[in-house]
C-alpha cells in the first residue's frame, strides 16, 4: 500500500504543470528577498547600523591588514638580523629629503635615522 501511494505522489509531482508553479514561486520569492535586502540596505543608512555586507568587507580587510602587518614584521626581522647571520646587504631608504638645504634623513634600520648632506654641495 505504500509503495503505491509513494508512486501515485511521484506520478503527481513529476507533471510540468508542477514545475512551473514552483519556478514561479521561487521567482517571486527571490523577488521578494531582493526587495528585503534592499530594503535594509536604505535602514541601515538612515539608522547607521552594518548590513550583513559591511561586516563582510570589514572582515575581508582585517584579513588584508594582517597579511600586510605579517609582511612588515618579517620585513623588519630581515632587516635588524645581524649581517654575520644574514647575509643579505641592507637596504638603505630615504625617509625625508630637503631639496632645498640639499640633504637628506636617511635610514638602514627603523629608528636610526642619520643626517647626511650631498656632496656636490661642497665641492
Amino acid at each position: 500500500m505504500e509503495n503505491k501511494w509513494n508512486e501515485a505522489i511521484k506520478a503527481e509531482l513529476n507533471k510540468e504543470s508542477v514545475f512551473r508553479i514552483v519556478g514561479l514561486e521561487s521567482e517571486l520569492e527571490a523577488d521578494k528577498l531582493r526587495k528585503m535586502r534592499e530594503q535594509v540596505e536604505v535602514l541601515s543608512l538612515k539608522y547607521n547600523f552594518p548590513t550583513k555586507n559591511d561586516v563582510a568587507n570589514i572582515a575581508k580587510l582585517l584579513i588584508q591588514i594582517e597579511e600586510k602587518i605579517d609582511r612588515l614584521e618579517v620585513q623588519l626581522q630581515e632587516e635588524t638580523t645581524p649581517m654575520g647571520q644574514h647575509q643579505e646587504k641592507k637596504k638603505v631608504k630615504v625617509i625625508l629629503e630637503d631639496i632645498v638645504e640639499r640633504h637628506a634623513i636617511i635610514s638602514s634600520l627603523l629608528g636610526f635615522d642619520d643626517k647626511i648632506i650631498r656632496s656636490d654641495q661642497h665641492e
